[in-house]
């Protein structure tokens, strides 16, 4: 059996093994980028709209931070987005903003129902909140100010 002796320069330092490690960094990083590279992307787009809810107000009477006195359902629809808009089930509808966050899955018909109770900081009087909707198969779709949260 043989031993391997790895080369020293008058310094002691060992050559060759630092290249072996850039050859290994360079294999490894070609390998992720193909990995990533075959992850599938959507290739459909959808389009979402408020049916109901887009817009919620009440009078606290004053400036101070309030919540609203009862919770709002905002109704969303989601299809895809062509001339046939057919309705998309299954997927994720998010609702944040204006101090809450809610969240639903759209059924076969591409409703989705969320119930939400806005708050308002003080002395704001009006904020937004973001719509995402997220379905296997197509590109997200997002909406930064789908619903109108404000003091009346």
């Amino acid at each position: 059996m043989r031993k391997k002796f790895f080369v020293k320069n008058e310094a002691g330092d060992v050559l060759g093994l630092p290249m072996y490690l850039i050859i290994v960094m360079i294999v490894a990083v070609a390998v992720i980028a193909a990995v990533i590279f075959m992850i599938p992307k959507g290739t459909q787009t959808m389009n979402a709209q408020i049916v109901s809810g887009a817009t919620m107000g009440e009078d606290p009477g004053n400036a101070d931070e309030f919540t609203f006195s009862s919770s709002y359902d905002v109704k969303i629809k989601v299809t895809t987005n062509d001339e046939r808009a057919d309705p998309i089930s299954g997927a994720t509808v998010t609702l944040v903003g204006a101090g809450v966050a809610g969240s639903g899955t759209t059924d076969a018909n591409g409703e989705a129902t969320i119930s939400v109770t806005p708050k308002l900081g003080a002395n704001i009087n009006e904020a937004h909140m973001e719509l995402t909707v997220k379905a296997a198969g197509f590109q997200d779709f997002n909406d930064d100010e789908a619903v109108t949260v404000m003091r009346l």
